[in-house]
């Protein structure tokens, strides 16, 4: 967790300074909190050349911490120029709040794993940044915005953090910079004020649903779009002929972050400002002085655009891909993704009384009086801003909705989702300007009252849905991940098969041409008919045709002893706790199986037609003990699950299939393990521990699934099954004809 944080802080120091530093570049005289998502953006385009510069991510993370830190210093000897430290620690209730998932898991990890495992295509991207092996093993998309992905490969490659662990410090501070960037309308409020403006409007709850899911782009552009929305509404410093440039910075940030699929919230903003400015003018009937106004305005327009140009050019290539590559989205109409179904409206107003964001919230619940009393501060809050000129602001929340509703009619509900979510800051940054803008005059008694009432519903409201979300969002495990990633140097660039059915295999064998058995529920290669496999179930050497085997040199498989036996011409390399290392020494010789499902093998009846004609072709078959096999079921965080078994005398290897989001003690006479959390895809059986017997009578099993003060109720352990298989005696080879009634792994006929 140590290395996460690390990598948050970095990238919070450098989008502080370097941002700043962009703005007093620019003109400014004096510190604003636009220098946060500025700076976000700043990190980001200099980041995204870095396949094309001579030693690739060492020489842009060195780069970008010289940058840093001379930004830094620049700033903090410039008494102006440093951010006050009353309002940093503004956001330290969004930190908290971004620390939740990890402190209901008690760990760091990967965050949303199995809400959403699309972060492995990710990791993998960022992979390619890091390492030309697994660049040509998943070459970098060009069609693909990759400010983020380069952005976490330098923080790994400059703090030795493993790339999964920093682009978890990468999202974690995004939240953060979204909190401080509220700061910018927030300059005349008390302190309290700023700490609830920058809770409800920095983590939303849909935000707060996206970033617990590991969904680092969208909570990137939430913050960018709301930056843009701050600064064409003049909360940005005062800036001469530069007074564009914070702007063009934070569009490149969006395209850097969102590909052009972000533009269309940067034009409807402009376009707002510029028709509200023509409004105003017409009712001061100033409409005579817009030409010259604009003459006036043309020098810092084109400077602007001509630092867009200069900061996107390395990505031309990438957005003209996209554009041309592309029809809109990219993605169908009926792909609903991790979703259920299409998100309603009433979500964006950062209440929901489900933690999880893609179930309904109970009938009473939708628009009903919370919703209706968050619509009520939203319109209370937008004539708040309109009184004091800072009617951009509704106007740009309103603009937001819109492009969500066209998107609801026309994107899939998973592009529509995320629309809505971009929403979301706006709308409560809406809501909470009350109570950061006070205007002029000293509250009234009753105003300040109010005010107060506002401020701790908007608080405790939203911030209690985040935080119900935040501690529903699981975070994965690093064990298997890291014994997995060991084996990459030993299997090099040759051909691995991996007996597994978890896609985050691209990720661990990143630089190896490796290929899964399946994908998930989708099998990647052919599936032996007598295994039948489906998804959750275990796979062993016989799921797959020895054909299959043939053609890899190296074999990635659990570490199994309750699974077939490997074949000969598979060489045992390495092994850990939980995975093995096969290396085919040679050609793998044909051999048969009985119907035997996940199992290791099956009963030969030789009564049975299909056992006569096994005998009939004679031959040898392998001969094993049968295991014996308990059912087994789950148990919340904090509780204890007890499995009743009953082993003849002599040592057993146990194994279970078991998924937890906690470690869990398991307990038995003379047994006592932790087995470690585990969030892979199900099936795989992992070794629980070895047990001796002195003679045969019941016991219990026990499993305490470890617990922690945030941990929900949805945090369980589940056990399918617990399977006992005789330690040390191997597997016998006889002839077919001794193996009738015998558990049988497999047989080879004679003829």
């Amino acid at each position: 967790m140590a290395i996460i944080l690390l990598s948050a802080v970095v990238v919070c120091f450098g989008a502080l300074f370097l941002g700043q530093a962009a703005l007093r570049l620019a003109g400014a005289r004096e510190w604003n909190w636009l220098a946060p998502a500025v700076g976000l953006s700043v990190a980001m385009l200099v980041a995204a050349p870095t396949p094309h510069v001579p030693g690739r991510s060492a020489t842009v993370a060195i780069l970008l911490a010289v940058l840093a830190i001379a930004a830094a210093a620049w700033c903090l000897r410039s008494p102006p120029h440093r951010p006050s430290l009353r309002d940093l620690l503004a956001a330290l209730p969004v930190a908290f709040l971004a620390l939740v998932p990890f402190l209901a898991a008690g760990r760091g990890g990967i965050l949303g794993v199995t809400v959403n495992n699309d972060m492995v295509v990710h990791l993998t991207i960022a992979e390619s940044f890091l390492s030309s092996a697994a660049a040509e093993t998943f070459p970098l998309p060009k069609d693909y915005p990759l400010g983020p992905h380069a952005l976490a490969a330098l923080l790994s490659k400059g703090t030795g953090a493993e790339v999964d662990l920093a682009f978890s410090g990468l999202t974690l501070a995004l939240p953060v910079v979204s909190a401080w960037t509220v700061m910018a309308a927030a300059r005349r409020a008390p302190w309290l004020g700023k700490v609830v403006a920058a809770t409800v409007a920095g983590m939303p709850f849909l935000v707060a649903a996206y970033y617990g899911q590991g969904s680092f782009k969208e909570v990137a552009q939430a913050g960018l779009v709301l930056a843009v929305a701050l600064s064409v509404s003049g909360c940005g410093p005062r800036l001469g002929r530069g007074r564009w440039v914070p702007l063009a910075l934070l569009t490149g940030g969006i395209v850097s972050a969102y590909s052009p699929a972000g533009l269309p919230w940067v034009v409807a903003i402009l376009g707002l400002w510029l028709a509200g400015s023509f409004a105003v003018q017409a009712r001061r009937g100033r409409l005579h002085e817009v030409p010259q106004t604009v003459r006036r305005e043309l020098p810092a327009v084109g400077i602007g655009l001509a630092v867009l140009v200069v900061v996107l050019l390395p990505q031309a290539r990438r957005m003209w891909e996209f554009v041309a590559s592309r029809d809109g989205t990219g993605i169908a109409v009926d792909d609903i993704g991790n979703l259920v179904g299409r998100l309603p409206g009433w979500e964006a107003l950062g209440i929901w009384d489900s933690p999880d964001y893609r179930l309904p919230a109970s009938e009473a619940f939708i628009g009903g009086p919370w919703s209706w009393l968050m619509v009520a501060a939203i319109l209370f809050g937008a004539f708040w801003a309109v009184r004091r000129g800072r009617w951009l602001l509704p106007l740009a929340a309103a603009a937001a909705m819109l492009i969500w509703k066209v998107s609801d009619g026309s994107q899939s509900p998973y592009v529509a989702a995320k629309a809505l979510m971009i929403a979301s800051p706006l709308l409560l940054l809406v809501a909470s300007f009350p109570l950061i803008d006070p205007g002029p005059r000293r509250p009234r008694r009753w105003q300040w009252v109010l005010l107060s009432m506002l401020g701790l519903v908007l608080f405790v409201r939203v911030g209690g849905d985040d935080l119900r979300a935040l501690r529903f969002s699981p975070v994965g495990p690093i064990d298997h991940s890291r014994q997995l990633m060991s084996f990459r140097p030993l299997v090099t660039d040759k051909p691995t098969l991996f007996l597994g059915a978890d896609e985050f295999i691209m990720w661990w064998m990143a630089g190896v041409p490796a290929k899964a058995m399946a994908l998930g529920p989708t099998p990647q290669v052919p599936i032996r008919p007598e295994k039948g496999w489906e998804f959750g179930q275990a796979i062993d050497f016989d799921t797959v045709p020895v054909s299959i085997l043939n053609e890899y040199e190296w074999i990635v498989a659990p570490r199994d002893v309750a699974g077939s036996e490997p074949p000969q011409g598979l060489q045992l390399v390495r092994s850990t706790d939980a995975f093995q290392v096969w290396k085919r020494v040679s050609e793998v010789d044909e051999r048969s199986i009985l119907t035997e499902g996940d199992g290791a093998g099956a009963i030969l009846r030789c009564s049975t037609d299909h056992g006569r004609a096994i005998l009939e072709r004679g031959g040898l078959a392998a001969i094993r003990p049968q295991p014996v096999v308990v059912a087994a079921s789950g148990a919340s965080a904090g509780e204890t699950l007890s499995v009743r078994m009953n082993l003849a005398p002599g040592s057993w290897q146990l194994q279970a299939p078991y998924t937890s989001h906690r470690p869990v003690e398991v307990k038995a006479p003379g047994l006592s393990e932790v087995l470690p959390a585990n969030l892979d895809r199900p099936g795989p059986r992992l070794p629980i521990g070895r047990i001796t017997i002195d003679r045969q009578r019941p016991f219990s099993l026990s499993f305490h699934v470890r617990d922690t003060a945030l941990a929900p109720a949805s945090s369980v352990a589940i056990f399918n099954y617990v399977v006992a298989t005789p330690a040390g005696r191997a597997e016998r080879v006889v002839p077919v004809a001794r193996a009738c009634g015998k558990y049988v792994d497999w047989y080879r006929p004679a003829r």
